[in-house]
């Protein structure tokens, strides 16, 4: 994860202090590090567990080696029939789009997401997306929804040159969200943005980029002008000469 991604998921558990959490795929035990610290126990599911993650280092976490897409399903069946409440979970295991469907889908369908934080990791990557996509998000527990809540990132160079990777989304079952206003102007995805930056590249046309030179430029001279503004108002004439222009002023009006 980027600092980025990091840090938000370091304030929603912090905030959230939950008692159970889910992680799906764990792969060094950097993110369940964290989930662990804030959770009072973690279940986490991964095809194989490296072995520097186990109970010595996470005593609080029931590991689940193997297919998450099985055993995910049956963990959320014993926390259901415990009447246990799903409080937070990471997903960021299987990459392809059935498989993303497939995690999400289980988690929202479960009796013990009633009222459930949900991060998804590489929502900026294509595969991703589509499977969140193609999840029943309409349905009425859910109240808020955000794939872009921090944005990924294009990756330049290398054997993943230009591919879309990293994102956090958020998905919210059961919590009160302030919904946007009627008027709000609608946002542009950020996989649309990207994905025109790709194909000017691929194009080999030429990337527009913000006038950064010129916008500052613009905002000295602004600055300059609103100091003049302010010392010509506070000079000994400006103030001698106010009732003059508020005459003026009057008889402009009338």
């Amino acid at each position: 994860m980027s600092l980025g991604e990091r840090s938000a998921l370091e304030g929603i558990l912090s905030a959230l202090e939950p008692s159970v959490s889910i992680e799906i795929g764990t792969l060094k035990g950097g993110s369940l590090e964290r989930v662990a610290a804030h959770s009072e126990i973690v279940h986490s599911f991964d095809l194989r567990f490296d072995r520097d993650v186990g109970r010595d280092r996470f005593p609080n976490v029931v590991f689940h080696e193997g297919d998450s897409h099985v055993l995910l399903r049956e963990t959320l069946e014993q926390l259901a029939r415990e009447g246990t409440n799903l409080d937070f979970a990471l997903v960021d295991g299987d990459h392809s789009g059935p498989g993303v469907r497939q995690d999400l889908g289980d988690l929202l369908s479960s009796p013990c997401t009633q009222r459930t934080v949900i991060l998804l990791h590489d929502t900026l990557n294509e595969r991703v997306r589509a499977g969140v996509r193609d999840v029943d998000l309409e349905r009425d527990k859910v109240t808020h929804v955000e794939l872009d809540f921090v944005v990924g990132q294009v990756w330049g160079g290398g054997p993943f040159d230009h591919d879309f990777w990293g994102g956090l989304g958020l998905v919210l079952t059961g919590w009160d969200v302030r919904p946007a206003p009627k008027n709000a102007r609608p946002l542009y995805d950020a996989a649309d943005v990207f994905a025109t930056f790709r194909r000017t590249v691929a194009d080999r046309g030429e990337i527009e980029r913000p006038r950064y030179g010129e916008l500052a430029e613009l905002e000295r001279q602004l600055a300059d002008a609103r100091a003049a503004m302010q010392l010509m108002e506070r000079s000994l004439s400006w103030r001698l000469t106010a009732p003059l222009r508020r005459a003026k002023g009057a008889v402009r009006r009338s």
